[in-house]
């Protein structure tokens, strides 16, 4: 059986870190745990001649496919994806750099009404995220479910009345996800003259009707975003992928993977910790992660289901490699609060 080692120091290499977030780069850092940008880091743009940068805000209703998009943009799975709702629960910034272009997208959590933020006891990030990531940025791409019969003639009002301040303000454009699910492919002319054509219609500069899933029309937009960056200095060095810490990235899959694996609202009342992180002398990467059941019923309930947490360790390794970019081998150990 697994153990949980507590207060162990994560340990990190620049070997690890030249491998997983670095694209030809010499990097040297003072301190190996820079694994990635860490959320206190003031980050300072540097400029360098020619050089071009673009931040994007991401927004759109929960479960459109968000941080699916965000991932294909930057080829890299940094942002923690599931099939239910409020999986991202905090802003995040994703990074890709080609040439001497620098593309941010800050990925936020769906975006919610104050009702049920409070019925659901939410944190505050699920309201205060979405608009703090308008203050610095240069576009806004909004994701709507072009799939979603129920919803997709029209825009969250929460959102249209957010971004309705800012229309005259930052350039935005329509991203119709989900489009490989339409059976007829004439309902995406009829939803795009709905969305931007009636009297309430935000002022859209573009649409893309894209696939997050399999990555259809994403090539486009992120050419578009490229053409788009303004000539100013980037935010982060250039083998940065994200702001993020490595042990926030670790967590977020994990705890993504149990919401599209365990029933119902098991997922929801669990904590994940990453207890060990080993790198190998092959640049593979060990890591020990925890699951914290509130109570000893729920760990019993979680330890029944021995082939879905084999499946989760699985889809966790397998995205966490795309991430790294190199071999991770995940081991998981259940453990009760109580």
């Amino acid at each position: 059986m697994l153990f949980a080692i507590e207060n162990c120091a994560i340990r990190f290499s620049p070997r690890i870190f030249r491998r997983c977030f670095s694209r030809n780069f010499d990097v040297q850092p003072t301190d190996a745990r820079e694994f990635v940008l860490q959320p206190s880091h003031n980050t300072t743009s540097v400029r360098r001649e020619n050089e071009k940068c673009l931040k994007i805000a991401i927004l759109g209703a929960p479960n459109v496919g968000k941080s699916t998009l965000v991932n294909q943009l930057i080829k890299r799975s940094v942002c923690a994806t599931s099939s239910k709702v409020h999986t991202t629960q905090a802003k995040a910034d994703a990074i890709y750099s080609e040439g001497n272009t620098q593309l941010i997208f800050m990925d936020t959590p769906g975006m919610v009404s104050t009702n049920v933020s409070k019925r659901y006891k939410l944190t505050t990030s699920f309201r205060r995220d979405p608009k703090n990531s308008l203050q610095t940025a240069d576009i806004v791409g909004l994701v709507q479910d072009s799939h979603n019969v129920f919803s997709r003639h029209k825009i969250d009002p929460d959102i249209q009345g957010l971004l309705e301040k800012v229309e005259d303000k930052i350039p935005m454009i329509l991203i119709l996800n989900k489009v490989d699910k339409l059976k007829k492919k004439n309902t995406l002319l009829h939803l795009v003259t709905v969305l931007t054509k009636a009297k309430t219609s935000l002022k859209f500069t573009d649409v893309f009707m894209i696939s997050a899933l399999n990555g259809d029309g994403v090539d486009d937009l992120r050419t578009y975003l490229l053409d788009s960056a303004k000539s100013q200095g980037w935010c982060y060095e250039g083998h940065m992928y994200s702001n993020q810490t490595c042990e926030e990235i670790i967590q977020q899959t994990v705890r993504a993977k149990l919401l599209d694996n365990l029933p119902q609202e098991l997922p929801y009342n669990m904590q994940v910790k990453l207890e060990h992180f080993d790198p190998g002398p092959d640049d593979s990467i060990s890591v020990l992660v925890s699951i914290i059941c509130p109570n000893k019923r729920i760990c019993g309930m979680v330890v029944k289901h021995t082939e879905r947490l084999k499946n989760i360790a699985v889809i966790a390794e397998q995205e966490l490699q795309h991430a790294f970019r190199t071999l991770v081998k995940l081991k998981i150990n259940v453990q009760s609060a109580k």
